[in-house]
């Protein structure tokens, strides 16, 4: 494994170990602060509008100068930097901007952290694979980390806080980062772009996690035991999933993980198992397709970034569409899913 791909994914365990212990209990923060549930579904969606625009400039940026890690080590450092702001914000409004330039940081960072992944790597499934297991075991030990302080000081800035400086350290692997490119034109051939243009149909079948634990979640501590479980089956079969994408094809895992996300749909019916299929379906999907971006685009950071952009805010409309949804009927919102999910196993396969 490259020292690159180790340092990044290193980096990747504790971010996400720190994103993780803050997120589940953001909603509980925000209201403590005085921001009402529209307020805090307002602001996730401008944020998350925002982090995929700055994916594709980011990436764009990055192709052009031939330079990743300085986009990589600023966008992590915001990140972090705003996190401890967090945690001391004293009103909604503060704790929502420190949000943004959180957010900010991720798109800052993603397409070239994976652009810089895909070009220090041969084998592009096993890389990323491997990086998306270690970013999954930290989320899992973040959740349950945040349950066990949750329990002892029932506080969540305290929780912010112990998160961001977790986060902090993350920041300090990426000092060894190694660029691994020159600089290059920019430009999406026209096999990313039939890619990027159908990654409109994933993102939309991909219904959150979060709709699974509203299903099945009876309070705070079942919801993060839940989630630990999600992201455990989801960090474990990452690796594998990656390593057998580079054997049989990325397009045959990834059609295989959507039947799996049809099959959670169907399953949250009458079993909280759903969330274990939901892992695999995770595991099959998210490094593949990051991996197949790499894999056909000649631009790596636009490329990456383009189909990151497309498909995160498709995923944004769908779920603000199954949250419209689930207050008529809970069911419909999986059964949508369920069917958008059977057309990405076909489509997929026809990239």
């Amino acid at each position: 494994m490259d020292r690159n791909v180790k340092l990044l994914s290193f980096t990747s365990f504790l971010n996400d170990m720190s994103s993780e212990m803050i997120f589940p209990i953001l909603p509980f923060f925000l209201s403590s602060l005085g921001a009402n549930p529209a307020l805090i579904g307002f602001a996730g969606g401008l944020i998350e509008g925002i982090s995929g625009l700055m994916k594709v400039f980011s990436g764009y940026v990055s192709d052009l100068l031939g330079k990743r890690k300085f986009f990589v080590l600023f966008g992590y450092s915001i990140s972090q930097i705003s996190k401890l702001g967090l945690s001391l914000s004293k009103t909604a409004f503060s704790a929502v901007a420190f949000l943004f330039f959180e957010r900010s940081g991720k798109g800052i960072r993603t397409a070239p952290r994976d652009a810089l992944i895909a070009e220090s790597a041969v084998k592009k499934g096993k890389a990323f694979g491997f990086h998306r297991a270690m970013d999954s075991f930290g989320a899992v030990l973040g959740a349950l980390l945040a349950a066990y302080l949750f329990e002892i000081w029932c506080n969540e800035r305290q929780i912010i806080l112990v998160a961001s400086l977790i986060g902090i350290v993350s920041v300090f692997p990426l000092i060894a980062l190694k660029d691994k490119t020159n600089s290059r034109k920019p430009e999406l051939n026209m096999r990313i772009k039939k890619y990027v243009l159908c990654s409109a149909l994933f993102g939309s079948a991909n219904i959150s996690y979060v709709f699974f634990l509203l299903r099945f979640g009876g309070n705070v501590f079942d919801a993060l035991k839940m989630y630990a479980l999600f992201s455990f089956v989801y960090a474990l079969l990452s690796y594998p999933a990656g390593y057998i994408s580079d054997k049989v094809g990325k397009r045959v895992v990834a059609s295989s993980g959507y039947l799996f996300m049809f099959l959670s749909c169907i399953l949250a019916y009458f079993t909280n198992l759903a969330l274990i299929t939901l892992g695999i379906f995770m595991a099959l999907t998210d490094a593949t397709q990051r991996s197949f971006a790499a894999e056909i685009a000649e631009s790596y950071g636009f490329g990456i970034g383009a189909y990151q952009l497309v498909f995160g805010i498709s995923a944004l409309v769908a779920n603000t569409a199954y949250g419209w949804m689930w207050n008529f009927n809970e069911n419909l919102a999986f059964f949508t899913a369920a069917l958008l999910s059977i057309a990405s196993a076909a489509v997929f396969l026809l990239v």
